[in-house]
């Protein structure tokens, strides 16, 4: 699972496009808009696949693909996720959010280089 991930996210009121790394069971990411993502996740023994939380912390004045804009001061909020085991293949994984539903396809773009150069 560790690696570099692009997630193509869509919503109500558009797209984004997200870069994640997955590394160690946690997960970070940025946004073009400076969106910060930062979660963890684990095995979820019920489906097979995974599951985790994460917190998305939004710059000022930023338009998320939910429709939301987050105002003069910005705005953190957390939701949880499920992945199912070949999320990879799956058309796209539907996440419910505070701020809406939000369809995320998760393309791996290449694996940690673990060794140090």
């Amino acid at each position: 699972m560790d690696g570099f991930y692009v997630g193509y996210m869509s919503a109500t009121a558009g797209y984004g496009v997200v870069l994640f790394v997955l590394r160690d069971r946690e997960i970070v990411g940025v946004d073009a808009g400076g969106v910060r993502f930062d979660g963890e996740y684990e095995d979820d023994p019920e489906t097979g696949g995974f599951k985790g939380r994460i917190l998305i912390t939004v710059p000022p004045n930023t338009s998320l693909v939910q429709g939301v804009n987050s105002g003069p001061s910005g705005m953190n909020y957390s939701t949880n996720f499920k992945m199912p085991p070949d999320f990879l293949e799956v058309p796209f994984i539907k996440i419910t959010t505070p701020l809406g539903e939000v369809n995320v396809k998760l393309e791996k773009l290449r694996e940690l280089d673990r060794e140090s150069h």
